[in-house]
């Protein structure tokens, strides 16, 4: 068994990355399920959840789940987690690490790179490019002009680095989180993908069938 973990910046194509390497491999690739996974083990709707993720130092969503969660409890009748630190980490944790026992997967974000590092048949990639390629990508994407676009990536990649420090206390900019950095910008989707597989295969001795 085998597993890559993808970390990317904003603008970099990671889907289509993930796609086509979980075509070529076979594999199944673990991005935004993994939201309706941690929605359903806490007991919490898939928004609570996404929202949650892109702003992991929220003091008005943690205040508010601390002093309310058990008032909201008695009022709703349902069962209902409730979403905390704690409880967010540790149910991402143990299904990425759940992921990584049972099935070959390309894991896209979810702070893979640190929460499988060190484990061995692990694949840490990272996606690059430019600033100014990142810029035209997501003008292009959402039809937005160029100040959005910049704000947009800004607002982006502050989330993912907030994220890896609050949890991880690491750069996610780091190298030595990543056995590969691929620039996106310098090499098309195709040639990035092979370039996965071949490390992957020097890495783990894995053979793409």
């Amino acid at each position: 068994m085998a597993v890559i973990t993808i970390n990317k910046e904003c603008g970099t194509e990671s889907e289509k990355v993930a796609t086509l390497l979980a075509k070529k491999l076979g594999w199944e690739y673990i991005g935004d399920q993994l939201v309706a996974k941690i929605a359903k083990e806490l007991h919490i709707s898939k928004s609570e959840v996404e929202a949650f993720r892109r702003d992991a130092q929220s003091r008005i969503l943690r205040f508010v789940d601390r002093y309310t969660c058990s008032l909201i409890q008695k009022v709703v009748d349902r069962e209902r987690g409730c979403l905390d630190d704690s409880s967010y980490f540790d149910a991402t944790k143990g299904l990425v690490e759940k992921i990584y026992e049972e099935k070959q997967a390309i894991i896209l974000g979810w702070g893979g790179q640190c929460l499988l590092r060190g484990k061995p048949d692990v694949l840490h990639v990272r996606l690059t490019k430019d600033e100014e390629g990142k810029i035209e990508t997501i003008m292009k994407r959402f039809k937005i002009d160029r100040k959005a676009a910049q704000d947009y990536i800004h607002r982006e990649e502050g989330d993912a680095k907030s994220l890896i420090k609050h949890y991880f206390n690491e750069d996610w900019k780091d190298a030595n989180l990543y056995d590969l950095i691929v620039d996106v910008g310098k090499t098309s989707i195709e040639d990035g993908v092979d370039t996965i597989i071949v490390n992957l295969k020097q890495k783990t001795g894995y053979a793409a069938g």
